[in-house]
């Protein structure tokens, strides 16, 4: 182990060494050079710390636990001699009190790291971020809103039908924005979340005259879309059509990015609505929320009014965000807990459900969540739904005899090695020769959405680059392109930058197809699905999709997917995050609407099963905070 004399310089060359091998990117190295400067120098557990929390923040974490480290070995790596011995962290008392002293570390936001009572090191921004997030969503779920009990019902009737047995929880959720400022959704695909929305929107305009400001959005331009389609689809149905009509009310059905609500001010990356200049809404609808990280809710709760209305729809069981935070998830954390009884109470009168408590003493937040857990896409003998809730559950024996069964919509392949590479080659053929024989861009982008390919890496054989380099040589051999080009008809391309000028967004997918006159276009689908044509050569940074990472398939769904899993298990270098995970495993199978196919042994599903991804925060632990929420009435 270190020694304490003289160890300041081995820990700054143990922290280069740390950045050669990958276990640190050099970003985590300066931040904590920088801040040992800035405690006056000589502070080698300092110089680990700051590190490993810079490093947290890079692979998903709000902060750090010490004592997931404390006393252990770091890095596997140390300066000097033939085999070093690993480098030991200090016990958490000692190291506590070595950085509390430091000068640079303290129990409030004032300080560049923060470390709060149950020994949880921030970076200082990503506290306040926290802090913020917290206290305002506390301040929403607390506040219940008076309402026409009488009026709310009679509403709830003409948009939900007459009260069944059971509890009804779209009904629930559509009431519950009556009475609160915050209405947490989540449920799994099919579960019903844009079609309950459309009508809790119809329902607090009914209740308000018409009157409110309402705003749609998503994370990224294609889930928007996804909003924008869905509820534009509700909202023509001729029940909500009619109540709309004969209360001459309107919903809009207009979404947008969230980075476009808030309006990106070019090259500052600051937001031009916030605090000092709020978003003229009364209700914000905000879909796919699982995909929101910290730093961008923070913003959006900044730049919302007090008196707003937020809704959150998404799915707590899906992959968290690519950046900082589970945020979704930790407002799910403990939703299981249920409803307290002073609001059962309150509810039961809107609803004329009988609703039970859950738990004695439910944490406050609890009021603000809503759980849809009947599918209504995928029926009961389902191989995809029934796959899905086994692994959502974590059952390897079920998820096992599952896949052994098979079904019209699910099919298990084990090939490894050539014949993995084979039979990947023919389903190549078989998949996507269709999508050339297509007319025009239109019918070429939704023979793309019937079929695609999702990978868990993005490099290697198996993962994004690799299968998109083996489509275009197997396309190339069967004479479907032309060889040695990028630009050739049929190749789909993802957006990977926002060019609001253009409209296009992250995470969209266009199709390149000649127009009327020969000339190659890249089509992409507007939101009212008319076809927009934009030259090539205007495109924003961009890549060929014929396969995408299940990350970037969050927010979209295919008819028939294609999961490949890697042959052998990996994970990233010194992180906290196992490659494959149970998240990962549902998100992926959750993007097939119709015809599942998994490329994978039966024993990495089981490792991914029994893996659940940690991110570390402190916000599910802020909100079970007890709070003043007066629920009597």
């Amino acid at each position: 182990m270190m020694g304490p004399d003289g160890a300041d310089r081995q820990m700054a060359d143990l922290l280069k060494q740390a950045v050669d091998s990958g276990q640190l990117r050099d970003l985590d190295r300066h931040v904590a050079l920088f801040l040992e400067r800035l405690a006056g120098g000589d502070q080698p557990w300092l110089l680990l710390a700051a590190a490993l929390a810079s490093r947290a923040v890079g692979e998903g974490h709000v902060c750090l636990p010490l004592e997931t480290v404390a006393g252990r070995p770091v890095f596997g790596v140390a300066p000097g001699g033939e085999d070093p011995p690993p480098l030991l962290a200090p016990d958490l008392d000692s190291w506590r009190r070595s950085l509390l002293q430091s000068g640079v570390v303290s129990g409030d936001p004032s300080t560049p790291l923060v470390l709060d009572r149950r020994d949880r090191l921030y970076l200082g921004r990503y506290f306040r971020y926290e802090q913020a997030v917290a206290r305002r969503l506390l301040a929403k779920s607390c506040s219940l809103e008076e309402v026409d009990t009488a009026r709310g019902a009679s509403l709830l009737r003409r948009l939900f039908g007459p009260v069944a047995d059971g509890v009804d929880w779209q009904r629930a959720a559509a009431a519950l924005a009556l009475v609160k400022r915050l209405v947490v959704i989540s449920g799994g695909p099919g579960t019903g979340k844009t079609h309950t929305v459309a009508r809790l929107l119809a329902l607090l305009q009914g209740m308000h005259g018409g009157a409110l400001r309402i705003g749609l959005a998503a994370p990224t331009g294609k889930a928007a879309a996804r909003l924008q389609e869905s509820i534009g689809k509700v909202l023509q149905s001729a029940g909500i059509r009619d109540f709309l009509a004969d209360l001459d009310i309107d919903v809009p059905d207009r979404a947008m990015t969230l980075h476009r609500l808030l309006g990106v001010v070019p090259g500052s990356g600051r937001f031009r609505h916030d605090s000092s200049r709020p978003l003229a809404l009364d209700v914000l609808v905000i879909d796919e929320a699982s995909m929101i990280d910290l730093e961008l809710m923070a913003s959006v709760l900044d730049a919302l009014p007090d008196q707003a209305r937020l809704v959150l729809l998404g799915d707590r069981d899906q992959l968290a965000s690519v950046e900082a935070g589970s945020l979704f998830g930790d407002l799910c954390s403990r939703a299981d807990a249920g409803w307290s009884g002073g609001l059962c109470q309150v509810m039961g009168r809107l609803t004329g459900m009988a609703l039970e408590p859950g738990d004695p003493s439910p944490p406050a937040f609890n009021d603000a969540v809503v759980m849809l857990r009947k599918s209504y896409r995928f029926h009961d003998d389902s191989g995809i739904g029934r796959l899905a809730r086994a692994v959502n559950r974590g059952d390897g024996r079920e998820l096992e005899e599952i896949m052994a069964s098979g079904g019209t919509d699910l099919t298990l392949v084990s090939a490894t090695g050539p014949g993995q590479r084979e039979w990947l080659a023919r389903e190549i053929v078989a998949r996507y020769r269709p999508l050339f024989t297509a007319r025009d861009g239109g019918e070429a982008l939704a023979a793309l959405d019937r079929f695609r390919i999702l990978c868990v890496l993005r490099q290697g054989t198996f993962g994004v680059a690799g299968v998109n380099s083996l489509v275009e040589q197997v396309l190339r051999r069967q004479g479907l392109i032309p060889p040695e080009t990028r630009w050739y008809r049929g190749r789909p391309v993802m957006i990977l930058a926002n060019h609001y000028g253009l409209k296009l967004y992250n995470g969209d997918i266009g199709v390149l197809w000649p127009d009327g006159q020969g000339q190659l276009m890249a089509w992409f689908l507007r939101p009212d699905k008319t076809l927009r044509p934009v030259a090539p050569a205007r495109l924003p940074r961009h890549e060929t999709a014929w396969a995408i990472t299940v990350h970037k398939a969050q927010g979209s769904e295919f008819e028939h997917v294609l999961l490949l899993l890697p042959g052998q298990d990996g994970g990233r270098g010194g992180g906290y995050l196992p490659l494959l995970t149970r998240e990962l495993l549902y998100t992926g199978i959750t993007r097939a609407s119709g015809r599942l196919t998994i490329c994978s042994s039966v024993q990495t599903l089981h490792t991914a099963v029994q893996r659940r991804v940690v991110r570390f925060s402190g916000l599910a632990d802020l909100l079970a905070t007890d709070s003043a929420c007066n629920l009597n009435q």
